[in-house]
């Protein structure tokens, strides 16, 4: 797979709102590095709006510009890949189609989305928010969260982090087709049983990944096919 940084700079800022929000401007200026990595994050989002907690020093806050992929056709195979890289880079598991979880917990999460560049062309953006070195967190997230420290009782670098993820990345198949990535991603996967609601409010039990990377549920004894946009965790 094409990595980010094969042919576009890296930038390393200290403090920023959002390191998608920041992509998104550098690619409406022309100026977009391959890579954003940042120290702090202070409005960090995940899928459907909702906020990512970030403390300063403790988390993995960075942005993958894949302008190779420029008008992707699945650019969710792009996040999954990039899922795929990130949980072996941190040893965790990973649940469709973009958390980062260990013990059940999660620990971080992806966000993809296609941003348009000063040619009008869609670039494929990925977002990932890992939790290394929490200790503790806001009581609306306790229950649900954690992070590689509290998990595993080791303190990664965040450095070796990021080179490990892009290594990992120039490992993988072109995203182009989901059975390329299918046993990769089922060496880390803990899809099966987890529960998704629907936009609707009904409540789908996942029972694993379809061939075009969509996620099958059973809902109400039926088979559903969901797609990554339609879900809510």
């Amino acid at each position: 797979m094409k990595c980010p940084t094969s042919r576009f700079a890296r930038m390393d800022v200290h403090e920023v709102g959002s390191t998608q929000t920041l992509a998104a401007k550098l690619l409406m200026a022309g100026s977009a590095p391959g890579l954003i990595v940042a120290d702090l994050q202070t409005e960090g989002r995940g899928r459907f709006g909702r906020s990512w907690f970030s403390a300063p020093g403790e988390s993995l806050c960075m942005s993958l510009i894949f302008h190779d992929y420029a008008n992707h056709p699945k650019p969710w195979l792009i996040g999954m890949a990039s899922a795929i890289a990130a949980a072996g880079a941190i040893r965790s598991q990973l649940q469709w189609p973009n958390d980062l979880t260990i013990g059940g917990r999660k620990t971080g999460g992806l966000l993809t989305e296609m941003l348009p560049d000063a040619a009008g062309r869609k670039i494929p953006v990925v977002g990932i928010g890992i939790n290394l070195l929490q200790e503790t967190f806001p009581d609306e997230i306790r229950e649900r969260a954690t992070s590689v420290k509290l998990a595993r009782g080791v303190s990664l670098d965040r450095e070796a982090i990021v080179t490990d993820i892009l290594e990992r990345l120039k490992r993988l198949p072109e995203p182009d087709a989901w059975p390329s990535l299918q046993p990769a991603w089922q060496c880390f996967d803990d899809t099966p049983g987890k529960r998704y609601r629907l936009p609707d409010g009904q409540v789908a039990v996942a029972l694993g990944i379809g061939p075009e990377g969509e996620l099958i549920g059973s809902l109400e004894g039926e088979t559903v096919t969901i797609m990554a946009a339609e879900a809510f965790f």
